[in-house]
């Protein structure tokens, strides 16, 4: 006999049912199918425009986030037979705890990433040049606006929706590790990466950890969105060091290091560095206590636990 999930009655009193879902696994799968399409597909736009515009960056970021949203949704709706609002299932609800935990995250990340490059300054040598015109103000501008969308792509890739179906496929741990480790790796694709067995991997894994933790304990995606884009504005933007080896988000401050690769991260920058990895070991420790009953509201999920 198939089980069934009852959803509704007919005028006739007979109720409607729909049938089992399939197993979490699967619909892991179909969302990693669709994540690489979209990803895939979207970056056509790229060769529409020249190579120095920031245009396709931004294009390419936003149309991903809608594509991937609009899919996910589509799977909680068709496979999950989720009735619950779309924006809650996704894990971006819209109240004052998601304020909360957003404010909170964009705090977290700039302190993290400026300890990080306050330690490089302190026992190597960081140079700051900055460029304030107008010009140059508008494409800062739409950095920020390329990270936010590329921060919030990479949160409902590697957090949303197939986070959600391994979790109920292996438990929480496994699939926090599976897909940090993921997001490593993807990494290794970008300028400069060093392979597997470098800083670059395994800081950007325990990166990975961070976000999926902040997922796991505040019950949305908002905290670790907000911790991603300001981990990579500050990295970018503000001291104007390359962002996991990309160097087209310094604008308004163009910045230089110096001193060995274990201490910089060379041309990826301080994510490939053993000063990266120093902080990280202290931000697990205080992301768990900001993130406390105490401290921030939590909105536990309904299938996540850690």
């Amino acid at each position: 006999m198939i089980e069934s999930h009852q959803f509704g009655q007919s005028s006739a009193g007979k109720q409607f049912s729909a049938p089992t879902p399939l197993p979490p696994l699967v619909r892991f799968v179909i969302a990693a199918v669709w994540t690489i399409a979209v990803f895939l597909g979207s970056g056509i736009v790229y060769g529409i425009f020249p190579p120095s515009s920031l245009l396709p960056g931004v294009l390419f970021r936003l149309i991903a986030c809608v594509l991937t949203a609009a899919g996910f949704a589509f799977f909680l709706r068709v496979l999950d037979y989720n009735s619950d609002p779309l924006s809650f299932a996704l894990g971006l609800p819209f109240d004052v705890t998601a304020r909360r935990q957003w404010a909170t995250g964009l705090v977290l990340g700039a302190l993290l990433m400026s300890a990080d490059v306050i330690f490089i300054a302190c026992f190597g040598s960081l140079r700051l040049h900055f460029h304030l015109t107008g010009q140059v103000f508008l494409r800062a501008l739409a950095v920020g606006v390329l990270l936010l969308f590329g921060a919030l792509m990479e949160e409902l890739s590697f957090r949303g929706y197939p986070f959600q179906k391994l979790t109920e496929a292996f438990g929480a741990f496994w699939a926090v590790f599976a897909l940090s480790a993921l997001f490593g790796a993807v990494h290794l694709w970008n300028p400069d990466s060093q392979g597997f067995l470098s800083w670059g991997f395994f800081n950007t894994l325990g990166v990975g950890l961070l976000f999926a933790i902040a997922r796991i304990r505040t019950g949305s995606l908002w905290f670790s969105f907000g911790l991603h884009f300001s981990w990579n504005f500050f990295q970018g933007v503000v001291f104007g060091l390359p962002v996991s080896g990309m160097q087209e988000f310094n604008t308004l401050v163009v910045g230089s290091t110096r001193g060995p690769l274990a201490l910089t991260g060379g041309a990826y920058g301080p994510e490939a560095s053993a000063t990266c990895t120093i902080i990280l070991v202290i931000a697990l420790p205080l992301l768990w206590r900001l993130i406390s009953a105490r401290n921030i509201q939590h909105r536990p999920p309904r299938t996540i636990g850690i």
